[in-house]
């Protein structure tokens, strides 16, 4: 499971934040991920998401709520944050973290040379620590998301840092993270892209998340929209692979 970035992407690319239309969306989907994340045995994660989505002139808010099914070693979080103890294969399930957002456009394309976001995000450490769900602690982020419509092409960037909740036991660095990438829009159906997503190591121990995206975007109508996509890790704290999909409505 990708810290989000996936999903938060995906979504942006696939619903149009341009869409001046839009009000409410709903999203969910499945996700499944596997790696070692630097151990022996190898930890399996179903996450199964629900996003609602309220945009309102300039102003974006987000709700993310999740449920996970993990089978592993219980040393790393669904997130791949490094965790104290563990070593025991367990399988076991419960709801994930709750995270909200709030995106604020500063500039759009129409009178500006890019679309530039700032966005602030919350994730609340919900998920139960005895199952090594989450680290039982919140994080806090601020993002700059950027966007550009070079004909059929959109490049986007985004970049941001990240204020980590310690659980016991684990003193995290408070850390970059980024993703840039490019989508491309094959008639008015289908679109497609892939990006890159990098994340600082939160210990001296760990390594920093690098992965790597490719998906494809459906429009089955005005109001559904369907995403499809593939992710392949390249450190320890990233899956080695992964594959999922979402699915929004539009009201």
């Amino acid at each position: 499971m990708r810290g989000r970035l996936l999903i938060t992407t995906l979504l942006a690319i696939s619903t149009s934040a341009h869409a001046a239309d839009e009000k409410l969306s709903l999203s969910s989907g499945l996700d499944y991920s596997v790696g070692d994340y630097g151990e022996t045995q190898d930890t399996e994660t179903w996450f199964l998401p629900v996003n609602l989505k309220y945009k309102s002139g300039r102003y974006t808010a987000k709700l993310g709520m999740s449920y996970l099914w993990v089978r592993g070693p219980q040393s790393v979080t669904p997130e791949g944050d490094p965790l104290p103890g563990g070593g025991v294969v367990r399988t076991v399930h419960g709801p994930g973290d709750v995270t909200t957002s709030l995106a604020a456009s500063v500039l759009e394309e129409e009178t500006a040379a890019f679309d530039l976001d700032l966005v602030g995000k919350i994730k609340f450490g919900t998920a139960d620590t005895r199952k090594a769900l989450g680290t039982g602690e919140n994080d806090y982020s601020l993002q700059a998301s950027l966007y550009k419509t070079l004909g059929a092409w959109g490049p986007y960037l985004d970049l941001g840092y990240r204020w980590k909740g310690d659980p016991a036991g684990v003193d995290y660095r408070d850390v970059w993270y980024g993703t840039v990438g490019a989508s491309y829009r094959l008639n008015k159906a289908w679109s497609g892209g892939a990006d890159y997503s990098w994340r600082d190591r939160l210990t001296a121990a760990s390594s920093p998340v690098s992965e790597a995206t490719l998906y494809a975007n459906y429009k089955i109508s005005d109001h559904n929209r369907l995403n499809l996509y593939g992710v392949a890790g390249f450190s320890d704290t990233s899956p080695d692979w992964g594959i999922g999909f979402t699915a929004s409505h539009t009201f």
